[in-house]
């Protein structure tokens, strides 16, 4: 009789063992599953934020591609007044005095360069 008491009482510590590592691993398992959750929020969050993103860069697109055609106009708008103008030739001679003086300071600089390495 003590020998099959002895036997129930370690089948009885062998199923206490067996359903704490059961548990465990519930526990386990169960702070896997919240983790799998929270990355499934992050996921849908993204997701959102992605569609999000995309209708903002199409926005953006199409303001672009807006601002582009309307400054083409208006270049050409300003072309064309400006041939037939008198100051466009008072602009050319601007420009080509401009770049007189900065080719002298170009070349300055370069001499001062010059000078500075040989010291």
């Amino acid at each position: 009789m003590e020998k099959v008491l002895s036997e129930i009482l370690e089948k009885v510590n062998s199923i206490d063992e067996k359903i704490s590592d059961m548990e465990k691993d519930l526990k386990y398992y169960g702070e896997r599953l919240e983790r799998l959750e929270k990355m499934d929020s992050i996921e849908h969050r993204v997701t959102v934020n992605q569609i999000d993103l995309t209708d903002i860069k199409g926005i953006v697109e199409n303001v672009s591609d807006f601002q582009r055609e309307e400054l083409k106009d208006l270049s050409r708008f300003i072309n064309n007044y400006l041939k037939d103008f008198p100051v466009r030739e008072e602009i050319n001679l601007i420009h080509k005095r401009l770049d007189v003086q900065l080719n002298m300071i170009a070349k300055n600089e370069e001499a001062l360069l010059i000078v500075g390495n040989k010291n």
